[in-house]
């Protein structure tokens, strides 16, 4: 009787094993592709289906806020007003060559202030309208501490109650023109007061 030979067993069992090897390094290798398709996808900025069986999230390709805010803050320069150095909001004119102005200076002016060309006849920009309704633009008393950003349709409404707007003084029947913050008011009466006892005080001496 005829013994196996032990060599073809080894043989037999080399072969599977590669086969078996060559399996799992396939699907080892399939994984790894995968992966590295979805990180190219991210990079990219791709969100989507990656080699049928790998998604990439639409959370992982946003943009950071930071750059958000960075890119709305350059946007936004692009309104501002070259003379009052505020915002151009809706109604948006401009002038022939395309340059900008708020409303409240083109009544004052009779020329461009950036080309000197003529602003007649009023021609409106729709596509900046149509920018400046996706933007929030700060109040007009950010410098004094205010840190709101509106919709250009809320902004004026909230300028008028702000409370970092410049108020008056308040001492009735006085020609008084000084203006300040709502905590200034009180040390700018104070001294004033002092000073019209003293008024009366050298009236009644003399």
């Amino acid at each position: 009787m005829s013994r196996p030979s032990s060599a073809g067993g080894a043989a037999g069992g080399l072969g599977a094993g590669k086969a078996g090897g060559s399996k799992h390094g396939g699907s080892g290798g399939t994984t790894a592709s995968a992966a590295a398709a979805a990180a190219a996808a991210v990079a990219a900025g791709v969100s989507g289906s990656v080699a049928g069986s790998v998604t990439v999230p639409a959370a992982a390709v946003s943009l950071p806020a930071a750059a958000l805010a960075g890119q709305s803050a350059e946007l936004t320069a692009l309104f501002e007003c070259p003379v009052c150095f505020d915002y151009v909001l809706p109604p948006i004119l401009q002038c022939q060559a395309g340059h900008l102005v708020c409303n409240q200076c083109r009544q004052k002016l009779s020329c461009c202030p950036t080309c000197r060309g003529p602003l007649t006849p009023s021609i409106r920009n729709l596509a900046m309208e149509k920018v400046a309704s996706t933007l929030p633009f700060p109040c007009k008393y950010a410098s004094a501490g205010c840190l709101l950003s509106l919709h250009h349709s809320e902004k004026p409404e909230h300028e008028e109650v702000c409370e970092f707007r410049p108020y008056t003084c308040p001492c009735p029947g006085a020609s008084c023109k000084w203006q300040g913050s709502l905590e200034a008011v009180m040390p700018h009466l104070i001294p004033s007061r002092d000073e019209d006892a003293l008024s009366v005080q050298v009236l009644a001496i003399s």
